[in-house]
């Protein structure tokens, strides 16, 4: 189940292309498997700089986390187990990752137990222990009085105790079984430093505007919100880590400094000027200045990240409720290769489902993307009694075919998307119009009023980020995980409430055996083409570019992203 980027250097390639020209057409295809082997490093230290578009003001990732702080936390904390880039699990706090195999899983009359075992000697970056009282301390903040804002309690609700097991790990005890216990536990908390805090004045604490103690390769010296961060690196790190395949060492590299820009085109400009050894949170709409670029390394990979329409089954004014057909209309006439030879580029791969290939265990091979059929989107139509007027739009007793398609103001890849969307429906006489919203009005949590937790939206455009376990899509698809007064966490924003999904999601979570999830999933997946709740477009890639001089970087499809190791970055001369 693995799925990591073949790396290909625009600076030359076996083509004859010569040092700073660019391969044959500009830009390398995503990549193919590959284990992870970092190159080991011939100059440590020096400092690199990493160009970003999103900065953020705090890095709070359990209250109210902000999109552009991943790769700031993968600098600075550690979980007890992590994925690298070939998707493979490795343990990180602990010492493996815990299974039925070696013992660290094991069924119980309740449910189950999993033990991490803790790597002994670790230290935080103020040089007190790392211990199972940090694990323990964690769990508290997710799931305790301060109910971490803005943070799925997703897997974390089903651990009902948990305590410090025999030499230095942890156990925690679930009341069902819950194979996608290894996506828990991603960032570990240090006790000593937040343990004292009452819990109401925890999110509000100067922690989160800069973290003083952490665990990672990295301790951060200044942070200026909306600008840039410079991190030096933790001499604590490599403690407890001996014995590590890869990252156990203290970082490579002296500092790290991340710098914010006001466009992602502006990343690029620094990453051409060699302002910047390594361009982040670039988007397929970029590609194509990408592949102008002369002298720096690309890679492209297929990302755990599904680009989607959301139809709200709940909207009272959508016409598609109560009405399959017209959803299966729909389908069909979105125009997914004008995506692709569009705002596209012709890199990202079409998709038929939320699973990705990398995970061929849980993937059903044989579901095909859906073919773009105009002339099979109006048979329909007419088939389910929607007319065409004298202006091509369609109404039927009297009501117009007519709905609003919304997205994110912030990205210009989406409002591509959606002209292309919205030229494909009209053309089969269903009359969308876009009334898009800023991200922070989308994505607010329901007490904040936000359109998705809110269902105040008719068809939405975003991607979903998943982890590498087909699990979360009981989060995003089950019907009991529609937000409500009662579950207002719950992310099942199209309020999809099909029995067969339903059913599917609990039977691939009720098991550890992987043959009974495979099937639970293969038949997730031809109830989600049925269903239609969502409207899968296309896989997300996940961008790496960066100067020839910066070693091992490896973009990661997980959600961990591009920062996922930046412990064994170096800089050549």
């Amino acid at each position: 189940m693995a799925w990591v980027a073949l790396l290909l250097v625009v600076a030359g390639c076996t083509t004859g292309a010569g040092p700073g020209r660019p391969v044959a057409g500009g830009l390398p295809s995503p990549g193919t498997a590959a284990e992870y082997r970092p190159v080991r490093a011939a100059h440590p230290g020096g400092t690199a700089t990493v160009g970003t578009w999103l900065f953020p003001a705090r890095i709070s990732p359990f209250f109210a986390t902000e999109p552009g702080a991943v790769a700031l936390e993968q600098a600075l904390f550690n979980g007890l187990v992590a994925v690298d880039s070939s998707l493979a699990w490795y343990g990180d706090l602990a010492r493996e990752v815990p299974t039925t195999a070696n013992g660290g899983v094991r069924l119980t009359a309740a449910g189950m137990d999993v033990t991490y075992a803790l790597r002994s000697g670790l230290s935080w970056s103020d040089g007190l222990p790392l211990t199972a009282d940090d694990v323990l301390f964690t769990l508290q903040v997710i799931t305790g009085p301060a109910a971490a804002a803005g943070f799925s309690q997703e897997g974390y609700d089903r651990i009902t105790a948990a305590e410090a097991a025999p030499a230095g790990g942890v156990t925690f005890h679930f009341g069902s079984v819950y194979p996608a216990y290894l996506n828990l536990f991603s960032l570990v908390l240090p006790r000593h430093r937040l343990g004292l805090l009452a819990a109401g004045q925890l999110a509000a604490d100067s922690y989160w505007a800069k973290p003083d103690v952490v665990s990672g390769p990295f301790t951060l010296q200044e942070l200026v919100a909306g600008d840039h961060a410079i991190l030096v690196r933790n001499p604590a790190y490599a403690d407890g880590r001996s014995g590590m395949a890869f990252l156990g060492h203290a970082a490579h590299l002296d500092r790290l400094v991340f710098r914010g820009y006001d466009s992602r085109q502006a990343v690029l400009a620094a990453a051409k000027a060699g302002d910047v050894a390594t361009a982040f949170d670039l988007t397929e709409q970029e590609l194509a200045t990408v592949a102008g670029l002369r002298g720096l390394q690309v890679r492209l990979v297929p990302a755990l990240q599904y680009e989607q329409v959301s139809f709200n089954q709940a909207a009272p004014t959508a016409p598609w409720a109560g009405d399959p057909r017209l959803l299966e209309a729909l389908d069909l006439a979105a125009d997914r290769p004008g995506l692709v030879s569009g705002p596209l580029g012709g890199r990202s791969p079409l998709t038929a489902t939320p699973i990705d290939p990398a995970l061929p265990w849980a993937r059903d091979r044989a579901l095909e993307a859906p073919s773009y059929d105009l002339a099979g989107a109006r048979r329909l139509l007419d088939a389910d009694g929607w007319t065409a007027g004298s202006d091509g739009n369609r109404s039927r007793a009297g009501r117009r075919l007519q709905f609003t398609l919304s997205t994110t103001t912030d990205q210009r890849l989406r409002a591509s998307e959606e002209d292309v969307l919205v030229a494909g429906w009209r053309k089969a006489g269903a009359d969308a119009r876009i009334t898009n919203f800023t991200a922070a009005q989308m994505f607010a949590g329901y007490d904040a009023g936000g359109v998705l937790a809110r269902g105040r939206f008719e068809a939405a455009l975003w991607a979903w980020i998943t982890p590498p376990d087909p699990d979360s899509e009981f989060g995003v698809l089950h019907s009991s995980s529609i937000p409500a007064e009662a579950h207002k966490q719950g992310q099942n924003y199209s309020r999809c409430h099909d029995p067969a999904l339903d059913q599917a999601l609990a039977a691939g979570r009720a098991t550890l055996d992987p043959a009974r999830r495979s099937a639970a999933y293969r038949s997730f997946e031809a109830a989600y083409v049925k269903a239609r709740c969502e409207l899968p477009l296309y896989r997300r890639l996940a961008i790496g570019v960066s100067s020839p001089r910066l070693h091992n970087l490896s973009p990661n499809p997980a959600p961990v992203g591009n920062a996922w190791n930046v412990a064994d970055w170096w800089l050549e001369g």
